[in-house]
């Protein structure tokens, strides 16, 4: 598994999209706010705007929620190269709308546990590539 993260707009997709070219992976599957059903068939599979999911899912508590994403992952990255890709949103400004506190509490938590099990973390920022992990 290879985590890359970066605020918002600054440029996560694109740096994956030229990252995975640069190696000659052309057999991927881009999931964009979801986990599969099924494990798709390509070989390299990228899931990103996982903040989108767990914002779907705020009535559900925080530590299932956690725990089923992380099970799910740990899962597609037993069986394919898996690469995920989340936004930062801890820095800034805190949220006026309780929901959106919420969200990025959570977030920030399930970071933390992702980053525990990730081999591999990657910050962009604005397009720049800085290897954490």
């Amino acid at each position: 598994m290879h985590v890359f993260i970066g605020g918002a707009y600054n440029g996560k997709r694109d740096y994956v999209r030229n990252w995975l070219e640069e190696q000659g992976k052309k057999d991927v599957a881009w999931l964009e706010s979801e986990l599969p059903m099924a494990v798709p068939e390509a070989s390299t599979i990228v899931v990103s705007g996982l903040e989108n999911f767990v914002a779907k899912n705020l009535d559900i508590d925080e530590d299932t929620l956690a725990s089923q994403l992380l099970q799910q992952l740990q899962a597609l990255g037993t069986e394919k190269e898996l690469i995920v890709i989340v936004t930062e949103m801890g820095r800034g400004i805190v949220p006026i709308d309780a929901n959106m506190r919420k969200l990025r509490d959570i977030c920030g938590r399930f970071y933390q546990e992702l980053f525990k099990i990730s081999p591999q973390i990657t910050r962009i920022w604005y397009g720049i590539a800085e290897t954490i992990k």
